[in-house]
């Protein structure tokens, strides 16, 4: 195997535990997006849940960001969310962008810590 290869290798060797991590959220984002109607977004809804039975509370804050991803949920509904006719198709996509690819909010006790460090220098 030639050196090129190797990064790319780890790479998809990475991949199955992200997607395993978001699998709700990309499986909303693989079936809704460009969806006519309210009924076909139920359905795909539905399809999502019996194979992610944790639906969102399943999927880490921000498991979608890395190199090549989204910079932000707005950004990823923007693209997704483009041509989709149903409103709660396009309500999902937003909520499952947002899921993936918004930061996790920091906690009272982060900013704290950090003021308090910031303090000290």
């Amino acid at each position: 195997m030639n050196w090129v290869l190797r990064p790319t290798f780890a790479v998809i060797m990475l991949l199955p535990a992200t997607a395993d991590a978001a699998g709700f959220a990309h499986c909303l984002l693989s079936r809704l997006p460009g969806a006519d109607n309210d009924a076909m977004a139920r359905a795909a809804l539905h399809l999502c849940l019996q194979s992610n039975p944790g639906g969102f509370l399943s999927v880490e804050q921000g498991a979608g960001r890395g190199l090549f991803s989204f910079k932000s949920g707005a950004e990823c509904t923007i693209e997704k969310a483009k041509g989709t006719r149903s409103n709660q198709a396009a309500h999902l996509i937003a909520s499952a962008c947002r899921k993936l690819y918004d930061e996790p909010a920091r906690s009272e006790v982060e900013d704290f810590l950090d003021a308090a460090e910031a303090r000290r220098k």
